[in-house]
């Protein structure tokens, strides 16, 4: 190898090592904060304890607020889910008038200002005497994320073999059988993919939950806005500490299932193959 080629090498070597300390540096900050002994977040800390951590089961309000964070990520992503695919189908399976334009109407919250579109759903669903509830919340999230799963579910079909579909149809099989015996099997790892990114984002949703929610419905970010303006304790570290065990938890646990499930094993593994090819 040259000696130029190696320099480089070592170059793109402490390079990596210095962005990989960059990100991780803020982590083992808050990390080593959560830990702290003094009644102040304090870097470096003065003290090592694990007291705030049992002080967090105190801490009613942030399990309440944890709880409201599921069951609106959930519910937005099931949501996005289902009207993303259906919106898929027919962008990428049919040819019609406007078919482009649709498509960038759909993808248009992505780079629509958060802030812009909390305002207009506070609006809206003040006028439908829904707004302050997590229902509000999911209908709005969902239409957040909905361009996520739109391109990543999009993608997947356009990327089909339709001669699997032209094959079903030969044999007698109905749109609605070929879809969920077909189509929808093909789609599980992106389904999967897109679901997690949109619950993942929906969970960290601020900007819109912030106008929409009232009080009693506060999901687990707004609380610990909330929570910081009050005290500077070390809670707030610990509770963001869960979080990133609790996103390590998650991401490990869709590697799992993507290795045990034998639908997305094959396809995922089938998909290596064929670029190895």
């Amino acid at each position: 190898m040259p000696k130029k080629t190696r320099d480089y090498k070592w170059i793109l070597y402490v390079g990596a090592g210095l962005i990989g300390l960059y990100l991780l540096l803020p982590l083992l900050m808050i990390l080593l904060t959560s830990i702290s002994s003094g009644s102040a977040s304090k870097f470096p800390p003065e003290g090592l304890t694990l007291e705030w951590y049992s002080k967090l089961v105190e801490q009613k309000q942030f399990l309440e607020a944890f709880r409201n964070s599921i069951l609106a990520s959930a519910g937005a992503v099931i949501l996005a889910l289902v009207t993303g695919t259906l919106a898929a189908l027919a962008i990428v399976n049919y040819s019609f008038p406007g078919r482009g334009l649709l498509r960038a109407f759909f993808m248009s919250p992505m780079v629509m200002p958060k802030i812009t579109l909390g305002v207009a759903y506070l609006i809206l669903f003040s006028k439908m005497h829904i707004a302050g509830g997590l229902f509000a919340l999911i209908l709005g999230e969902a239409v957040i994320v909905l361009p996520f799963v739109l391109s990543i579910v999009g993608s997947a079909l356009a990327n089909l073999n339709p001669a699997h579909r032209e094959a079903a149809a030969d044999l007698g099989a109905g749109p609605l059988r070929i879809f969920f015996t077909v189509t929808l099997p093909q789609l599980k790892l992106s389904l999967l993919l897109a679901g997690s990114i949109a619950f993942v984002f929906t969970f960290d949703q601020v900007e819109t939950a912030l106008l929409i929610l009232r009080q009693g419905s506060y999901t687990l970010p707004i609380q610990l806005f909330l929570y910081m303006e009050k005290w500077q304790d070390p809670t707030v570290a610990v509770v963001s500490v869960v979080l990133i065990a609790f996103a390590l938890a998650l991401f490990f646990a869709i590697k799992l299932v993507i290795r045990t499930a034998p639908g997305l094993d094959n396809l995922a593994g089938g998909r290596q193959n064929k670029r190895r090819s």
